[in-house]
């Protein structure tokens, strides 16, 4: 019988019903734990399933001695020593794009937002009922709105929720410009109208800038205060990647001063702390400010997928074949 150790929340894998491989034997463990708990729970295990952000330091992966493959539910792998896996020859793998799609669709989401002014207008309807809805109308007579298929979209990454969000902007019609280490094809560059730039440049000429970029030693910051005093007057800073791209005092004083808007579905760290600069806000800033709790991938859809995808590439292995998205070099 294939044994399966699951570190990953019982109730996220189960709750969809997603069959899983007939006869095989699923333990959901206790974690988070120690390194040596870990190793005792998991020591006959031939599959480890866990969650994106789960350690499975050296220390431990050398113990598994019966082991062929660790699989992340999600995207993220970074807590899994793959060095360790590949001397093993475990393989490693993740659910590459599985949720770029619901990922995507957020920050587009976020753009809108952000360019219709709907914090504001929410907040004061809400606050003073019809009063609010008045002047919210009255305020939007005199400053105006914009279409998102008027706007320049800035694209810093170009990975899979980069391309989801191309596939889904072009239906708006939106001027596209990208920045990313490694450049698209001229194909696809044409395919799309999409036009390849510095980052600087996509600073300086873009309405609305989304971020879909890993976190890195050169992705850490990139939104600063010097950064941010590149970008046009009201432009739009989306964040669906990860919280450290952004540097939040540095954010934190540019709404409160008028200077740009942002929507944002991740901060750092997470979980935050009360004393949070974004959770600290003057009125304006608020205004200025449409955010959600880190839920862009996390739509009842991209957990389907990600079980079905994760139980194909068990059944891959224990047949002797390889499986998707291998991330250790094996």
């Amino acid at each position: 019988m294939v044994k399966v150790r699951v570190t990953c929340n019982k109730n996220i894998i189960e709750r969809f019903g997603v069959e899983k491989p007939a006869g095989w034997d699923f333990k959901y463990i206790n974690y988070p734990c120690s390194d040596e708990e870990l190793v005792e729970q998991c020591k006959d295990a031939d599959i480890v399933f866990c969650g994106p952000v789960d350690y499975f330091r050296r220390e431990v992966i050398e113990q598994l001695d019966n082991c062929k493959l660790i699989h992340s539910l999600g995207v993220g792998f970074d807590k899994i020593d793959l060095e360790a896996a590949k001397e093993k020859g475990i393989y490693v793998c993740n659910n590459r794009a599985v949720n770029a799609a619901p990922v995507a669709e957020l920050a587009v989401g976020h753009m809108i937002s952000c360019l219709r002014r709907m914090p504001e207008a929410d907040a004061k309807i809400k606050a003073r009922g019809v009063d609010g809805f008045n002047e919210s109308f009255r305020e939007y007579q005199v400053k105006g709105q914009n279409e998102l298929g008027s706007r320049v979209i800035g694209l810093v990454g170009l990975g899979a929720i980069g391309k989801a969000a191309v596939r889904m902007l072009r239906a708006f019609g939106c001027k596209i410009m990208y920045y990313d280490v490694f450049r698209a094809t001229e194909e696809y560059e044409l395919e799309n109208d999409l036009t390849f730039c510095t980052y600087e440049e996509i600073l300086k000429h873009c309405d609305i800038i989304s971020y879909h970029v890993p976190v890195l030693d050169s992705t850490r910051d990139m939104v600063r205060k010097e950064t941010i005093e590149m970008m046009k007057k009201d432009a739009i800073i989306i964040n669906v990647a990860r919280g450290e791209i952004v540097n939040n005092e540095d954010l934190a004083e540019a709404l409160n001063n008028g200077r740009i808007f942002a929507g944002l579905d991740v901060i750092a760290p997470e979980p935050p702390t009360a004393d949070h600069p974004l959770f600290n806000l003057t009125d304006a800033g608020k205004a200025r400010l449409s955010i959600t709790p880190h839920i862009a991938g996390t739509t009842d859809d991209a957990f389907i997928r990600m079980s079905e995808w994760s139980y194909s590439d068990m059944v891959k292995v224990m047949n002797g074949e390889r499986p998707n998205n291998v991330v250790n070099g094996l």
